[in-house]
């Protein structure tokens, strides 16, 4: 049992399904950086502070991640991300839940201990990080109000909450039929109180063909 067993069992959560269009190299977590592909590094990390890994993948993937992955529990995803976020959830033991993507290789295992530490505290947190300059709020096309860099925080994962929170947001997500870009946004929405945790630089998100540029100068920051 890890330490996060001690004081209620975490699950780290990973959906892995999407095709990875934007990026138009194939599936995203089979895809291998300093000789391994990101799911492999992704889990290595998870497992250091989870009692479990469950990652969702492409059904037609599902056999060869369970030999890629055989400390994992791995399942087939859904039709899109909140789908496989969904079946993932539900089928977790923890009483916590950590949600990371797959595109967040780089995330460091302090940053997912700290954001399960805070959200043990909080209820449910977040990492974001610090934009570093006022942010604008746009809308059609103008910029129409400047928010301090201290009152904001741009999303990232890991993001943690009590099991049974997150599956009612889920519940509550089929039933109004919103689909957020972030599962944080359902719990803000919610008005659930989230822990914001300062996020890191490097811990970016893989999305296009400018980010997997920029991800092989990062090698170092999978360890």
């Amino acid at each position: 049992m890890t330490m996060a067993g001690m004081e209620g069992s975490v699950s780290c959560l990973i959906p892995a399904a999407g095709a990875g269009l934007r990026l138009g190299q194939g599936t995203k977590g089979y895809l291998s950086l300093a000789g391994r592909p990101l799911l492999c590094w992704l889990a290595d990390k998870a497992l250091q502070v989870a009692d479990e890994v469950i990652v969702a993948v492409p059904a037609d993937r599902l056999e060869d991640a369970t030999q890629l992955l055989p400390r994992c529990r791995v399942l087939a995803g859904g039709g899109s991300r909140h789908d496989s976020v969904a079946l993932l959830a539900e089928q977790a033991r923890g009483d916590w839940l950590l949600l990371h993507d797959v595109a967040r290789p780089f995330a460091s295992v302090g940053l997912l201990q700290r954001v399960i530490e805070a959200a043990r505290a909080a209820g449910c947190a977040g990492a974001f990080v610090d934009p570093e300059v006022p942010v604008a709020r746009l809308r059609d096309g103008f910029a129409v109000e400047a928010l301090p860099r201290h009152e904001a925080g741009v999303f990232q994962s890991p993001q943690a909450f009590r099991r049974t929170d997150l599956l009612g947001l889920i519940e509550r997500e089929r039933v109004e039929g919103w689909q957020p870009q972030s599962t944080m946004q359902l719990a803000l929405r919610a008005g659930l109180r989230v822990a914001a945790v300062a996020g890191e630089k490097t811990n970016i998100k893989i999305t296009t063909a400018e980010d997997w540029r920029l991800a092989e100068t990062l090698e170092a920051y999978l360890q």
